[in-house]
């Protein structure tokens, strides 16, 4: 199962790639006949993937769709041969059919368009595999950049409180996809 866009494809990791990543990004892009960046995820990131692997054994099967919600998701610019990304979402979608990504752009690649890409990808799959009706990311609002993505793909902002919001900047945002209609709210923005 991938998501290909008009530059990248969009990959779910399996169990073993999953581990090879946390284990050596090098080793990994070899595997994947990527380019080596010299790069390696974050210590404290990789630290978290191997613990979510501990905490949730039953859904590597891969006999069902639910390791989508707990794997690595790489984005690889289909030209250039490399990893310019990648995202997770944060489990499985909620009762009300919600789902939380966390999405990062390689410094090298960012301010090309990646994410609203990758992003406009994940909305087309999630009408069509009909698996969750919301998708929240938090954001910072200091980032013009993926504030300007958000906005260019209709994300709303969630209001918060005066008090939270002195206390940091960032903030979650929300869409609402349903399959084979457009969103189901106007799009309001500001």
């Amino acid at each position: 199962m991938n998501i290909s866009t008009e530059r990248i494809d969009v990959v779910p990791l399996a169990l073993d790639e999953l581990k090879t990543l946390i284990r050596s990004r090098a080793e990994f892009e070899k595997r994947a006949k990527c380019q080596v960046s010299g790069l390696e995820l974050p210590t404290a990131y990789c630290e978290e993937l191997a613990e979510m692997i501990e905490r949730t054994p039953d859904v590597w099967d891969n006999k069902t769709c639910d390791y989508l919600f707990y794997t690595l998701w790489t984005m690889i610019d289909r030209e250039k041969k490399c990893i310019v990304g990648q995202f997770t979402f944060n489990g499985k979608p909620t009762a009300n059919e919600e789902v939380e990504v966390f999405f990062s752009i390689e410094p090298p690649y960012r301010r090309n368009g990646y994410a609203t890409e990758v992003m406009l990808g994940i909305l087309d799959w999630a009408k069509e595999a009909n698996l969750f009706k919301t998708i929240l990311i938090e954001a910072d609002l200091d980032n013009k950049a993926a504030m300007a993505s958000l906005k260019k793909l209709g994300f709303k902002p969630i209001p918060i409180d005066e008090e939270a919001q002195e206390r940091n900047t960032l903030s979650k945002y929300y869409i609402r996809v349903c399959k084979g209609n457009k969103l189901q709210e106007e799009l309001d923005f500001d």
